[in-house]
């Protein structure tokens, strides 16, 4: 019971934070070269930092560690204001070990649905001034979520 509910913590961060990406593409669905480097956000609470976000994007591979640790891997490409996220590995912490989709799939903790939702493509609008990243997304109720990372 405890690792199903590790896994759904897990499906949680990743639908919550998985548009956290940006890019500034070419127009072609290539990758935007300004994206390259590491990126981090700093999220509070009160003053209180709750955690923070660092992702590395390389050409088209990107990975996302949250309050340092391993988070998800995956790739991405850029058209127009768009970028276009695919997680491939999402990392157990508990098990200090990167798992695919069909690895997820094996070990039955999880549902088709549930695994789907976590390994399925997602888009969202950003812009670049500077060091600073602007990633803006909107869920399908229509609430868009704001994140804006600096340039490490």
């Amino acid at each position: 019971m405890a690792n199903r509910k590790n896994w759904l913590g897990i499906l949680v961060i990743v639908l919550a934070f998985g548009m956290t990406f940006v890019g500034c593409g070419d127009g072609a669905g290539g990758t935007d070269p300004a994206l390259n480097g590491t990126w981090s956000c700093t999220e509070r609470y009160n003053d209180e930092v709750v955690f923070t976000t660092e992702l590395t994007l390389n050409n088209g591979n990107l990975e996302q560690k949250m309050n340092g640790t391993p988070y998800m891997k995956g790739t991405y490409t850029t058209s127009g204001n768009k970028i276009t996220l695919t997680v491939t590995h999402i990392y157990n912490r508990d098990e200090s070990k990167w798992y695919s989709k069909a690895e997820i799939k094996k070990t039955g903790m999880l549902s088709d649905k549930e695994i789907n939702e976590m390994f399925a493509p997602q888009t969202a609008t950003y812009s670049i001034s500077g060091n600073k990243l602007t990633i803006i997304d909107i869920n399908e109720e229509g609430h868009t979520a704001t994140t804006i990372f600096t340039k490490k």
